[in-house]
């Protein structure tokens, strides 16, 4: 990520942001962020203030790399979201793999500011409905990884090495992924408003259930002789 300041570029590059971020989340929970040893409770920097504060920055740089920039007021994007196949030529394709990130950033960066754009999450959520992507690891550490056929599509699971020294994965996508994917938007579109809405009537259903199941606790009825039977479940539903 690029920012003008004082007349001059700064670039911001992921790795050392992802090092910052640990080092501040070290120094919120009382560890140094060299060697991760607890600090001395009467350390300054155990002061609840400055851990409010260390947290705060921490968190403000996770969200920077989760939403692929810093926060900024924009107007709202309440224009659907359609691309033209001269706006859809000027996004960049790279031959150098990027990350997925990039890849959201360069197609709204030729959208009118107040349209809708593809966020990189949606990205990611089609490519794994298609196959080409799949969760891997234990709950709370979950990340998406390619697959085979992510692979052949040109997307890579690398590693790559961050400003302190340590190492972490990150999927990248090649000039033919990225085309794929510039290929595709319509597609990714309709899928995302399809899961929200299939999540929406999920929340209904739920809530229903809730408001339900005390009525159905209490029954004045005689008791069954044989327990109802259950309606058979789909694959897609277990």
């Amino acid at each position: 990520m690029k920012k003008k300041a004082a007349g001059r570029t700064m670039v911001f590059e992921e790795a050392d942001v992802f090092t910052a971020q640990k080092y501040l989340r070290n120094l919120a929970t009382g560890r140094s962020p060299l060697d991760g040893d607890d600090l001395a409770e009467d350390h300054l920097l155990r002061d609840p203030a400055l851990v409010n504060a260390l947290n705060l920055a921490a968190n403000l740089l996770e969200a920077w790399m989760d939403n692929g920039g810093f926060n900024r007021v924009e107007p709202d994007r309440t224009r659907p979201f359609e691309i033209s196949d001269a706006d859809r030529r000027k996004i960049v394709i790279s031959e150098e793999a990027v990350g997925i990130m990039t890849i959201a950033n360069r197609i709204s960066k030729v959208l009118p500011y107040d349209m809708k754009t593809v966020r990189y999450g949606q990205i990611s959520a089609w490519l794994q409905y298609i196959g080409a992507l799949e969760w891997e690891g234990e709950t709370g550490k979950k990340r998406r990884v390619s697959t085979a056929v992510g692979e052949q599509l040109g997307i890579r699971n690398v590693s790559r090495r961050a400003a302190d020294g340590t190492t972490y994965r990150k999927n990248v996508y090649d000039a033919n992924a990225q085309r794929f994917i510039l290929d595709n938007l319509e597609g990714i579109m309709s899928y995302s408003s399809q899961e929200k809405v299939r999540e929406a009537a999920e929340k209904v259903e739920k809530s229903q259930a809730g408001k339900d199941a005390p009525e159905t606790a209490v029954s004045s009825g005689p008791a069954s002789a044989e327990p109802p039977k259950a309606d058979p479940v789909s694959p897609e539903e277990a």
